[in-house]
């Protein structure tokens, strides 16, 4: 796993749950690239820890917002085809 810069790197601000780095929603592109590379062995982790994160922006986002997709969803593995 490589290190994690926390003063460099696209990190969420609480509680508007945007980028420090970008502005964007988190987890903005480069987040989500760089939670994939620290993660690219352990993609179970990888899940875990964006629930946790995604339960702890609950109570500050709107509950009109699909958070599964923006916090979740898009980290799945890729499915794998049938042949």
């Amino acid at each position: 796993m490589k290190a994690y810069r926390p003063g460099r790197d696209h990190i969420a601000a609480r509680p508007p749950w945007r980028c420090r780095a970008c502005g964007a929603p988190w987890p903005c592109q480069p987040a989500k690239l760089l939670l994939l590379d620290l993660y690219a062995d352990d993609r179970l982790g990888l899940m875990v820890d964006l629930g946790v994160t995604m339960a702890a922006a609950l109570p500050d986002l709107s509950h009109t917002e699909n958070l599964l997709d923006r916090f979740v969803r898009w980290a799945r593995p890729p499915r794998r085809r049938t042949e």
